[in-house]
């Protein structure tokens, strides 16, 4: 039987999925076409368009609701302790979390995952609810995760506003407090300026890594944002390759993971270009294990469960969906393995 050809678009800026996209790890019986696809989320949420792709995973929680027609593999690509990149406007006198309460804050798509871990992590570690802000969302009603859907309709009670001129522009000019940014300074939101290093910014959290450490220790949750969905009908007519993609997507994180560590372990002087590189190596490894990234519906059975209750509580869905409605069959079977 030849192999089954599925198109594929993921981002290729995640390491742990280059090994695939090269085709230097190969699914079993599926042959991957990739493409990069700029803005994948937007046009695999509106047109469908690839088989296998990269999906915000607040989005795909709420498509799914709505009978998208795609089912999640628990690969979780992209993680961040994204409260900790609000950057904050000096003179609005932001110290602390609390200092937010009444202020004007602006995220790219509000539905998207990086903002509902920011007010999961803002109300229920620092006790501040989203209506307690101003928000303001930088894509357009049409032009937006959920416009994609079928459109957004903002929660009962809250205070939201669609920008009218970039953020930066909003945020240096007094119209905005704060805004959310990504990990390492890539932008949620459009921007000419970087604001992580403006003179009239500053981020909420002085030491961001000091707080991701905290939350996980507290938690034993590095809150994942995107994840990798297939085609529904296409898993109805041949289930096995939903193992076939997971044991794939697997052997790629562990080709590309493997060479680091044995740097760490050896003698290699490759991380030498990094000052502290093996020291912070051998911290993130002492904190957050040889897997800093694991896939799976088990090992991510907390964070996926709080990612579900701040959906709800942010009024973005309106229950907890069953694991059998978001993951295919075969997944959840395989993990009822004894001793896995």
């Amino acid at each position: 039987m030849p192999d089954l050809t599925l198109s594929m678009s993921v981002d290729p800026n995640w390491d742990m999925l280059v090994p695939l996209i090269e085709g230097k790890v190969k699914p079993d019986g599926i042959n991957l076409e990739y493409q990069y696809h700029h803005g994948i989320f937007y046009t695999q949420l509106k047109f469908n368009r690839f088989d296998v792709a990269e999906m915000s995973f607040s989005s795909f929680l709420m498509a799914r609701a709505k009978g998208w027609p795609f089912k999640a593999l628990p690969v979780f690509v992209n993680r961040q302790f994204a409260w900790t990149t609000l950057v904050v406007r000096k003179a609005a006198g932001i110290e602390s979390p609390s200092d937010l309460r009444g202020k004007r804050v602006g995220t790219g798509d509000y539905q998207q995952t990086a903002a509902v871990w920011a007010r999961g992590a803002l109300q229920h570690e620092f006790g501040l609810r989203p209506d307690e802000m101003d928000w303001y969302m930088e894509r357009t009603p049409r032009f937006s995760h959920g416009g994609a859907i079928g459109g957004f309709n903002p929660p009962p009670g809250l205070r939201f506003h669609y920008a009218e001129k970039p953020f930066d522009k909003m945020l240096l000019g007094g119209e905005l407090d704060a805004a959310h940014y990504q990990h390492g300074g890539q932008q949620v939101i459009r921007s000419d300026v970087d604001l992580f290093h403006h003179s009239d910014c500053k981020l909420l959290f002085d030491d961001r890594k000091a707080e991701g450490i905290r939350f996980f220790k507290k938690h034993g949750v590095f809150p994942p944002h995107h994840l990798i969905v297939v085609r529904e009908s296409l898993l109805e007519q041949h289930p096995w390759i939903a193992t076939s993609l997971m044991d794939a997507f697997e052997l790629a994180k562990k080709r590309w993971m493997g060479p680091i560590y044995d740097r760490l372990s050896s003698n290699n002087r490759t991380l030498s270009v990094l000052v502290f590189g093996r020291d912070d190596l051998e911290e993130q490894r002492k904190i957050f294990g040889d897997d800093p990234f694991p896939y799976g519906i088990r090992a991510n059975a907390k964070a996926i469960d709080m990612m579900q209750t701040f959906e709800v509580e942010q009024g973005l869905t309106a229950r907890k969906q069953p694991l059998e409605e978001l993951f295919p069959e075969e997944i959840l079977i395989a993990e009822e393995k004894i001793g896995d």
